[in-house]
């Protein structure tokens, strides 16, 4: 991007993190985008009415010469942002607001608003990441069929909005029925196995690979690579361990934990339908496909000094 005359479009949801949060964040995207650098700055907050088609609107600001979209929300809002801008040039911005936040994380973004502000407005670089395509939609942090998509189903908004993260995990802990261990057809770029698992999650990063990168170095979001996931782990004292066994050893082999690769496609498969979960959101029942699109977005993150110099 140059350096004067430039157009932001932002998608903002209101709802999104703490409630008396709104007001702050209009005068800080007030603040920010301003003439003689930005030459026009639009803000749209969505409504959450079924109609709504943020993709569209992005799509469209986009046509319209648009320098830079801003998704201000939480992971539901990154990605009907992120749809939008498949096949674009133009960055996305990230002002993580939500309870998730995994992209934001993965990407190594500040998670405190004015920080993530500074990031968009001053140094930084645009780093082009894959796609996860499920049907006609894309996401880009992962999908998962087993625990995690019940896990969503029952946590309520505003547990999420009290607890943060901790509310998934109050959750699953009141829903025993969670830690059964089913069986799926996994078919990895074509070629199907058989398995039993508990959780099976196809990410678009790996997980814990070394500190300080939680989910693995940022570079594998661009790596034309699925990593699958495979938990057999069945009770609270089996995951104590596997949480244990990942942060004492990160990038090493954890008891109830399996690594799988694929370079095009995964397809799961059960005798029975499993919910579905992408990006924090419920889109289904198995059977799920995803396909991997590389490159499908420009994404802005902090320069590699500035997250070796952080940590």
């Amino acid at each position: 991007m140059g350096n004067f005359s430039q157009k932001v479009f932002v998608v903002f949801n209101p709802k999104a993190g703490k409630e008396d949060q709104a007001d702050g964040v209009r005068a800080m995207l007030a603040h920010h985008f301003t003439s003689p650098r930005w030459a026009a700055t639009e803000i749209y907050e969505t409504t959450g009415k079924e109609d709504e088609d943020v993709a569209a609107l992005c799509r469209a600001a986009c046509e319209k010469g648009t320098d830079l979209v801003i998704a201000a929300g939480g992971d539901g809002t990154l990605v009907g942002v992120a749809n939008g801008l498949v096949h674009s040039s133009v960055p996305l911005g990230i002002l993580p607001l939500g309870t998730g936040n995994a992209l934001a994380r993965a990407l190594l973004i500040p998670l405190q608003l004015d920080e993530a502000m500074e990031l968009l407005v001053n140094d930084h670089v645009v780093m082009e990441i894959d796609a996860l395509q499920v049907g006609e939609r894309y996401f880009f942090s992962n999908v998962s069929v087993g625990i995690s998509p019940k896990m969503m189903k029952d946590t309520k908004s505003a547990d999420k909005k009290r607890f943060g993260p901790l509310a998934y995990a109050l959750a699953m802990i009141k829903r025993s029925s969670v830690f059964q261990i089913q069986r799926y057809t996994l078919t990895l770029d074509g070629q199907p196995r058989s398995i039993r698992a508990a959780e099976v999650l196809i990410s678009n990063s790996t997980l814990l690979e070394k500190p300080p990168f939680v989910f693995g170095p940022p570079e594998t979001l661009d790596d034309g690579q699925l990593e699958i996931y495979v938990v057999t782990a069945h009770t609270l004292g089996d995951y104590t361990r596997l949480v244990w066994d990942l942060f004492r050893r990160p990038g090493k082999s954890a008891a109830k934990l399996s690594h799988l690769a694929a370079t095009h496609s995964v397809r799961i498969e059960a005798n029975r339908s499993h919910l579905v979960q992408a990006d924090g959101e419920v889109i289904g029942y198995t059977p799920v496909e995803i396909q991997l699109v590389p490159k499908a977005i420009h994404v802005i993150m902090p320069k590699p000094a500035s997250v070796l110099a952080a940590n």
